[in-house]
């Protein structure tokens, strides 16, 4: 069973004693997987919809009546929603290597008895995705109808459609990418050290807190790449709040910054935090294939892949490539832009125009 610093109060359980083998390190002993569903899956097993979660989220993506608290995606999912739950049966797992639930650092090890904490294994988006196989298999599931999700979200919808072809009609990709950049691995390069740096880390072997300074600071860090700057200097003042000082708040968008940092810091588990930012780093879709022709030719899904053109985090020039690329390997693809203030995270927010770009594809 997995020890967890906030387990969602409607997660379900699906526990695997088979070896779950790893793209780059030796398999996990047994894999445990929180998900949670809405709507029902229909007779015939064809209206399921695979929500693939960001970085920091889990599986409690909307409310139900098990636990009403808002989801991080409330606002697409649920009656009368985009994906509509009196149409579609919706299953949202946590992540591999992460912090809610499914096997991950603070995870036993049933070899050892003790948690994984900084022993955890390497993974990768690939790793992620043949979790959420294995999820569907368990549920009975061959192909969803529609595989959706932002930023780490998309990238495991695009391995899926190309790693397990037939599993999904329709694959909803926004804010993400065939392969991390440079720059991209740069950026989360800084958080990792930020937590790394942090005496309390202890090589991640750490019992108690851990260290809680340097996750608040990656976060911190990360915050800036997740917005943009529009928003930021828009949305605060630039006056002082308090008495000016080296190092405490003097600006309301240092207070905010605070705020992310500490929150992140109460719900994450830093080696959670490092495990799924590398994991993103090494993100590759291509990796293991001849090349992209022979990558792409067993994929039979319809794309739409959406971009933000202030996104920072991920240059909106590479959720166009990854549609061309689709194109000219004759993939049936759509390419939508938006113009959002939000930047990065403009699929965490802007509900209204993503469901205005997403629903004609999803119901067409």
């Amino acid at each position: 069973m997995s020890t967890v610093k906030g387990w969602p109060p409607a997660a379900l359980r699906y526990s695997d004693d088979r070896p779950y083998e790893l793209e780059m390190a030796p398999p996990l002993p047994r894999l445990d997987i929180a998900y949670e569903t809405w709507g029902r899956l229909s007779a015939t097993r064809d209206n399921a919809v695979l929500i693939c979660p960001a970085f920091s989220a889990h599986c409690h993506a909307a409310s139900s009546e098990k636990d009403p608290a808002p989801g991080w995606w409330e606002g697409m999912i649920g009656p009368g929603a985009v994906f509509d739950t009196d149409h579609f049966f919706v299953i949202c797992p946590s992540l591999i290597g992460g912090s809610f639930g499914t096997t991950g650092p603070l995870s036993i090890d049933p070899t050892t008895g003790a948690p994984y904490r900084g022993r955890f294994p390497i993974i990768t988006v690939r790793d992620i995705v043949g979790g959420h196989i294995r999820l569907l298999d368990h549920l009975g599931i061959d192909q969803v109808h529609t595989a959706a999700g932002g930023s780490l979200g998309a990238m495991e919808t695009v391995e899926l459609a190309i790693r397990h072809p037939g599993r999904a009609r329709r694959i909803i990709a926004a804010s993400g990418t065939d392969a991390t950049r440079p720059y991209t691995a740069a950026i989360r390069h800084l958080g990792r050290r930020a937590i790394t740096l942090d005496p309390a880390w202890q090589g991640g072997e750490y019992e108690t807190s851990g260290p809680r300074d340097g996750l608040r600071l990656a976060r911190e860090l990360g915050t800036l790449f997740y917005r943009s700057q529009g928003e930021f200097n828009k949305r605060f003042p630039w006056t002082p709040i308090h008495p000016p000082s080296r190092n405490g708040i003097t600006f309301d968008v240092q207070s905010y910054l605070d705020h992310q940092g500490k929150k992140a810091a109460d719900r994450f588990d830093a080696n959670s935090y490092l495990t799924l930012s590398l994991a993103m780093d090494l993100h590759d879709v291509w990796r293991g294939h001849a090349d992209k022709a022979t990558a792409l030719a067993p994929v039979d899904a319809e794309f739409l892949v959406i971009g933000v053109n202030q996104d920072r985090l991920i240059a909106v020039d590479e959720q166009e490539g990854t549609h061309l690329q689709l194109v000219e390997a004759g993939k049936t693809s759509t390419y939508r832009v938006i113009d959002s203030p939000i930047g990065h995270d403009a699929f965490l927010v802007e509900f209204d125009t993503m469901s205005e770009i997403i629903r004609p594809f999803l119901y067409g």
